[in-house]
């Protein structure tokens, strides 16, 4: 007997919407598609969508989720939750633990926490640093979806510069490996921060020291090495209209280059620093109302190929502090990402179609997960969200789930919400609550058939 069957939804891809629904088999893999109309089939679960979208599962492909390491701020546990409950089924965790995930070691000890305690899916991202690269093809062997770099906004020695980041490209494209890139320029922050005064008490003006420019000079390096080496790159959280600009032309010259954009870049602007002070703080920063409809503009022409939530939480204590510079970037996003996405497609901005692929499908393509995650076809896993186009909620800090306990989210009304998460036939949460407090998450390697 299959083990779930879902009917009388509307699936969603990003090739359109079609009346229908998905049986998956015991072996959680989706085992056929269901007509218009088409009886649901005899299954150990059976669900009667009422009209409602089924998106694949969604897939964050920028998740910091602390642990090992300071998991006080997030462990698997708690940042798993979120997802489940926020219709995420895979995320893919970045590489800044403690250890780091920058060596096969710590590769094996990020996996060990995850499979510990992980209620979604998970694959690992290792980090680039200045003294690993002979250890990246051991790391792309073990299964890692990417390699992340970082030029600005980091460590010494794990902050690349220009000669350190083209070696890394060049070892990334000799692998057949992919390097995400979080591209700043470190002169440019250092010379604006220099300038403000040490008792800066003013969030706004601290963030917007952090000016576009720098990251049009860091994207603009990384593009052109990624034409020189040919390796396979993503530009991760681009959020100036500069920025767009400058990845829209390259994206003529049919690189190899990807686009992330974040939720809270598509939704909010650096006014909310001056109410939410720290609670709004996150690097890259809020930008202004300008870029903020440039990142839009450009998500809904393609510049944009997926959004990723950039999950970074600290503790409540760590962002009430009052100074800005004692105050850790970063900001919750598991509970929210697929929402506020919604919410545009809800508004018009892009359609729902737009949705499966900046949320399922591209990420999914992108990292080595094609075919297995993403998608709703027949042998795919049979992850999914359920979706209520239009259920309307103003978030409050009940509904985020993470340790954060507080979101710049709060108070934003959005529509479209997921109502029920299903990992490999397995309905893992409904209505914002799992429905199962047994972990049943699996690391992924890249390319796990």
């Amino acid at each position: 007997m299959p083990l779930f069957c879902i009917h009388n939804a509307r699936l969603v891809s990003r090739g359109g919407l079609r009346a229908g629904g998905v049986i998956v088999g015991d072996d959680g893999r989706i085992d056929r598609l269901l007509g218009n109309g088409e009886a649901p089939a005899a299954a150990d679960i059976v669900i009667d969508a009422r009209g409602l979208l089924l998106y694949p599962g969604f897939v964050d492909a920028h998740v910091h989720m602390r642990d090992p390491g300071a998991t006080y701020k997030e462990d698997f546990r708690s940042g798993t939750r979120a997802a489940a409950c926020g219709g995420v089924t895979t995320v893919m965790c970045m590489p800044n633990t403690g250890p780091p995930v920058t060596s096969p070691a710590g590769f094996a000890q990020a996996r060990a926490a995850g499979e510990a305690s992980s209620f979604v899916d998970f694959t690992l991202q290792a980090g680039v640093a200045r003294d690993n690269l002979e250890s990246l093809g051991d790391l792309w062997n073990a299964g890692a979806t990417s390699f992340e770099a970082l030029m600005s906004d980091a460590p010494e020695n794990d902050r690349l510069d220009i000669d350190h980041y083209a070696a890394a490209a060049e070892r990334v494209a000799a692998i057949g490996a992919v390097i995400g890139v979080y591209a700043g320029q470190q002169l440019l922050l250092d010379r604006r921060l220099a300038e403000l005064p040490a008792e800066c008490m003013d969030f706004r003006t601290f963030a917007e020291a952090r000016e576009p420019l720098a990251e049009a000079v860091g994207i603009a390096t990384a593009i052109e090495i990624c034409r020189a080496t040919g390796a396979r790159t993503v530009l991760r959280q681009v959020c100036t209209a500069r920025g767009f600009a400058l990845a829209r032309r390259a994206k003529t010259d049919a690189l190899p280059l990807a686009v992330e954009a974040t939720p809270h870049h598509l939704h909010l602007d650096a006014a909310l620093l001056e109410s939410l002070r720290g609670f709004a703080y996150m690097i890259p920063p809020l930008r202004s109302g300008a870029d903020r409809r440039a990142a839009v503009a450009a998500m809904a022409e393609g510049t944009i190929d997926f959004v990723g939530s950039d999950h970074a939480p600290h503790s409540v204590a760590e962002k009430a502090r009052d100074t800005p510079r004692e105050v850790p970037g970063g900001t919750p996003g598991l509970d929210t990402i697929a929402a506020a996405v919604l919410d545009l497609a809800a508004r018009g901005a892009i359609s729902w179609p737009d949705v499966a692929r900046l949320l399922a499908e591209r990420p999914a393509e992108l990292f080595g997960l094609a075919g297995r995650k993403g998608v709703l076809a027949p042998g795919a896993d049979g992850d999914m969200a359920l979706v209520d186009p239009e259920l309307r909620r103003t978030v409050s800090a009940a509904d985020i789930r993470s340790r954060a306990g507080r979101s710049p989210f709060e108070g934003v009304e959005l529509t479209g919400w997921p109502v029920l998460t299903v990992l490999r036939g397995r309905v893992i949460a409904a209505d914002g609550a799992l429905t199962d407090e047994t972990p049943g998450g699996a690391f992924l390697a890249r390319g796990n058939p």
